[in-house]
């Protein structure tokens, strides 16, 4: 059987008996399936290998506080240290860990505090829509608990009515990190 798998009309000869397995990467990547995003719909693409080592007990608890203290990157992308963070959320519910079983925190500080602020906010200095609105409203709704420096909010020139709904001030980045590192919440810094 003859697949095409890019623009330039590629081919690869691809055997049957395979079952669906390509033999490039690049027809892997042609595949709808082999790229999923089962907890945040399109954001933080995964693919989970056969026989992978060290993969989530479905049935344990697990508790990350994120830390995402760099400036954005693209102002009209979502931030990249974001959608890691959906990145994590979809490995750990493609590995069938009910999202109830996720306990994750985001710290946002310096330069990532224009993530977090209301579109209208968020035009004034970008002259466009906050695109990662979305993104903040998917984790929040599966659970994600969503945080900002109080004191690089007011750094920035900013009020905590400035930020997007489902978003916590709180005293410092720093300080969260150590409360929840206390409770016993492995440290993921991006």
């Amino acid at each position: 059987m003859l697949r095409i798998i890019s623009r330039q009309a590629s081919l690869v000869l691809v055997a049957p008996a395979v079952l669906g397995l390509a033999l490039t990467a690049g027809c892997a990547r042609a595949k709808p399936a082999f790229w999923t995003t089962p907890a945040v719909p399109g954001y933080g693409v995964i693919h989970v290998w056969p026989h992978e080592a060290d993969r989530p007990a479905p049935r344990s608890v697990y508790r990350a506080v994120f830390y995402i203290p760099q400036p954005v990157a693209s102002p009209s992308k979502p931030d990249g240290e974001l959608v890691r963070v959906a990145r994590m959320l979809n490995i750990f519910v493609a590995e069938k860990v009910p999202l109830s079983h996720l306990r994750f925190v985001v710290v946002f500080d310096g330069g990532a505090v224009p993530v977090v602020l209301r579109s209208a906010t968020y035009r004034l200095r970008y002259h466009g829509p906050n695109p990662n609105a979305k993104l903040l409203a998917d984790l929040h709704h599966d659970g994600v608990k969503l945080r900002v420096c109080g004191v690089a909010l007011a750094g920035w020139g900013y009020h905590p009515g400035e930020v997007r709904p489902g978003i916590r001030v709180v005293p410092t980045g720093p300080s969260t990190l150590i409360l929840y590192e206390n409770k016993g919440y492995a440290l993921v810094p991006f």
